[in-house]
């Protein structure tokens, strides 16, 4: 298989030729081809309709290049002429020289245009970008009480923008990849150099550009190319919608993946603390922060063991509840037609698919939903025995305490740790559940997130920023995490 790159010839009638073929023109109704005389030679634009601000190619690059003179650029060598007029006519900036048929290609497809003259073998490629887009609005997933209400949109300029805008900085990187085969995805990534590992960034960038995928569209698509261990519960990226936190990622030697036409950024290397921390922890004073972190974590400790533990203490050890509320919860029980394990997966279950309902229903039908279902759902399955009224306190708190998980990643892995959990409460009770809970923390300290442990700096011990569960006063606080190239 050949994989040299295709190159521009010096002849633009088969430079268009080239490109009417790779996108099916004439056929192709939203190509645009428009040849015109600029001085001395021919020229022409190659655009996608709809894409480009058709105005911005009218009056910044047709016309002043038609308006030349009938003999400028007469002495200029041919493979100059593109430089030519850029240099003369073209008002356009940013703009980039390329040679290579399929970057050129890749970039007309993005919403730019690329200009081509008669004896040049290259194209000058212009960001004339003019398609509608989403305006910055507010965050869905992580509303704050406190804090910035900005959102990351659908347009990576604009969202690189917005960092930008917060990072004045001048150590400010930004790089720009592409993810995919077939179908190219256009990335950034950004650090601050002399603060992020390098290595890092070239780490990300060797395995976006090696990936062998078709197709990569969507940040979660990309999470997952980045990542070191696709079979594990836990993300290794930490995702987010707020400029405000991606920042927050930069200052701490992060690198942050954004990705055209998602509006999340990715946050790498991250550690299972990131997880945990929510962007208005770091708006109110450290007391406060504290205290919701640990609230935070006692709702996920309980999202993950409580129907486990249930089941455990039901089956295996009775002799830890009164005799009384052992009693009670036996009378009910003998009225329920399935054994025990069956009606607390279902009811599990059951949440879920409430909870997913309520999520995927539109605007305010979702919220009505997820209540009414809930409220029918377990009064009916109360009044017809199917299930006790003790287990659906139980996974109603086990549900409450899976919405205080900050990240809907992290919540969907603890959701199928907490069924992991169910059966072995079910069938080994305490024992059985401590054994797979070791396993558990045992292969948690073995993931990496590029290199980076997923459980450090507690457990390996590393120096940084003492920021993991509990905050302290800012005079504390370290700006850099351990993975940070200098952090002092």
């Amino acid at each position: 298989m050949n994989d040299d790159p295709i190159l521009l010839c010096p002849l633009l009638a088969r430079n268009i030729e080239i490109f009417k073929n790779r996108l099916g023109a004439p056929s192709n109704a939203d190509v645009i081809v428009r040849r015109f005389r600029s001085g001395a030679f021919e020229s022409a634009v190659l655009a996608i309709d709809g894409m480009v601000d058709a105005r911005r190619v009218d009056e910044n690059i047709l016309k002043p290049c038609m308006d030349l003179p009938e003999f400028a650029g007469e002495h200029v060598p041919p493979c100059e002429r593109t430089g030519f007029l850029m240099a003369h006519a073209v008002s356009i900036l940013p703009m980039k020289m390329k040679e290579n048929v399929d970057e050129i290609l890749a970039d007309v497809l993005s919403g730019q245009c690329a200009l081509l003259c008669e004896g040049s073998a290259v194209a000058s490629v212009m960001d004339t970008r003019g398609f509608d887009r989403r305006a910055v609005g507010r965050p869905e997933a992580e509303q704050v009480v406190l804090g910035p209400h900005e959102s990351f949109t659908e347009a990576l300029r604009t969202n690189i923008t917005l960092l930008r805008r917060i990072v004045q900085r001048e150590e400010l990187t930004t790089e720009f990849v592409t993810a995919g085969g077939r179908m190219k995805t256009r990335c950034a990534l950004l650090y601050l150099r002399g603060t992020a590992d390098e290595a890092m960034a070239a780490r990300i960038r060797d395995r976006l550009e090696a990936s062998g995928y078709d197709f990569a569209l969507t940040t979660g698509e990309v999470e997952q190319i980045i990542e070191e261990h696709p079979m594990a519960l836990v993300p290794q990226c930490v995702r987010t919608e707020r400029p405000d936190r991606a920042a927050s990622f930069l200052a701490e030697g992060q690198i942050v993946v954004l990705t055209d036409g998602s509006p999340e950024a990715l946050g790498a290397p991250a550690t299972l603390w990131h997880q945990l921390h929510t962007p208005d922890d770091t708006s109110m004073r450290w007391q406060y922060g504290t205290f919701l972190r640990v609230v935070r974590f006692l709702g996920a400790a309980i999202h993950l063991f409580l129907p486990g533990l249930y089941l455990a203490v039901l089956r295996f050890h009775p002799e830890l509840l009164s005799p009384i509320l052992l009693t009670s919860v036996y009378e009910t029980s003998s009225r329920v037609p399935i054994p025990v394990y069956l009606e607390a997966l279902l009811m599990t279950l059951a949440f879920d698919l409430i909870n997913e309902a309520g999520l995927r229903a539109p605007g305010a039908l979702g919220n009505a939903l997820g209540i009414v279902s809930g409220l029918i759902l377990g009064q009916s399955a109360v009044s017809a025995d199917i299930v006790s009224p003790l287990l659906l306190i139980v996974v109603a708190a086990s549900g409450l305490g899976g919405f205080c998980v900050p990240g809907y990643a992290l919540n969907v892995g603890l959701k199928i740790a907490q069924l992991l959990f169910l059966t072995a409460g079910a069938f080994g009770g305490f024992y059985l559940m401590a054994l797979l809970a070791l396993c558990m923390a045992c292969r948690l300290c073995t993931l990496h997130s590029l290199g980076a442990p997923l459980t450090a700096p507690l457990t390996p011990h590393r120096p940084g920023n003492p920021d993991i569960l509990l905050r302290f006063p800012l005079k504390f606080q370290k700006a850099r995490a351990f993975f940070a190239k200098h952090r002092s």
